[in-house]
């Protein structure tokens, strides 16, 4: 991961966060609807690079009184972006961060599973998580769509297989391992990282949340728990930024609220060196690719977490 960040120019990296969110939000574009792919619809389908996806999700739940959140009930439309341009061939990036024996984590997976299914069959391990309401769809999208993915990836090590893990050997009750693919709850603000089975003895090599930055009351628990994750099973003793002693953490997003992405640039900028994922990464690489660029209404940026941070955990 190191590499990567080394890569970018100086000029990217985020100094002055309040600077960085007037940057933005100069060059986002005058109208725009929430983000939804469709919110009304049961069923949506998507294509990630020639991959078509048929993704489940619930309108009703997104519309109901539920006060834990809701949002997690449909498909956002950064979400396939990422996945696309994650994953296209084109993508200078994706040669540093897909590879076999790296251990990636999702937060706020939500339902769609797009991410995991597109992203899983060219790492080693890939955790889907959220909170329980969003967990069953999440699985139910996995599974239906991860077999055709993998079978056509020639990274892919092993044929897709569904089976729920047994209690006993290590793993949380309600895990759910699809191919590479693993999803397991997970809320940030109630449950110490540190803490869940799947995650004991593994360094994380790459953290990734998209549009999970809505609610100023999320922002402190989310950046807290990727700091705690960025740092989980790493030696303090361990210096330099080499490939497997640095935890990348990317996240996407849209751009909606000058304040919340404001208080979560801040929040972010405190615990983590932070870059923005510049155009010319973007550039030549599919549809996914030409709508993170610029002017589009999204962001992506990426952190590692300050050696100060890391050494007081």
């Amino acid at each position: 991961m190191s590499d990567l960040v080394s890569s970018l120019d100086d000029e990217f990296e985020v100094q002055d966060p309040e600077e960085e969110c007037f940057l933005l939000f100069s060059n986002k574009p005058d109208s725009r609807d929430l983000g939804f792919v469709n919110r009304t619809e049961s069923t949506v389908s998507v294509s990630i690079n020639s991959q078509d996806l048929t993704i489940h999700q619930s309108p009703s739940l997104l519309t109901s009184t539920r006060e834990a959140g809701t949002t997690g009930a449909v498909l956002w439309k950064v979400t396939p972006l990422l996945a696309s341009w994650l994953t296209h061939p084109c993508n200078t990036v994706s040669q540093r961060i897909l590879k076999p024996n790296y251990t990636v984590i999702e937060l706020g997976a939500g339902t769609s599973g797009v991410l995991a299914v597109s992203f899983a069959p060219f790492v080693g391990t890939y955790f889907a998580t959220d909170q329980d309401y969003c967990l069953k769809l999440l699985r139910k999208n996995i599974s239906e769509n991860y077999k055709e993915i993998a079978d056509k990836s020639s990274r892919s090590k092993e044929k897709p297989s569904t089976k729920r893990s047994k209690r006993g050997t290590g793993t949380s009750p309600q895990t759910i391992i699809t191919g590479n693919a693993t999803v397991l709850p997970l809320d940030w603000q109630r449950t110490e990282v540190s803490s869940i089975p799947e995650f004991k003895g593994r360094q994380i090599d790459m953290i990734i949340a998209a549009d999970c930055i809505y609610n100023e009351s999320l922002i402190e628990p989310l950046v807290e728990a990727m700091a705690d994750l960025s740092s989980l099973n790493r030696s303090k003793n361990t210096s330099g930024e080499t490939d497997h002693n640095v935890t990348l953490v990317m996240v996407a997003q849209e751009l909606r609220s000058p304040d919340v992405l404001e208080a979560f640039m801040k929040a972010f900028c405190a615990k983590f060196r932070v870059w923005r994922l510049p155009d010319k990464l973007f550039k030549d690489c599919g549809d996914g690719g030409k709508g993170l660029m610029e002017g589009g209404g999204y962001v992506v940026h990426v952190g590692i977490l300050k050696p100060s941070i890391f050494n007081s955990s």
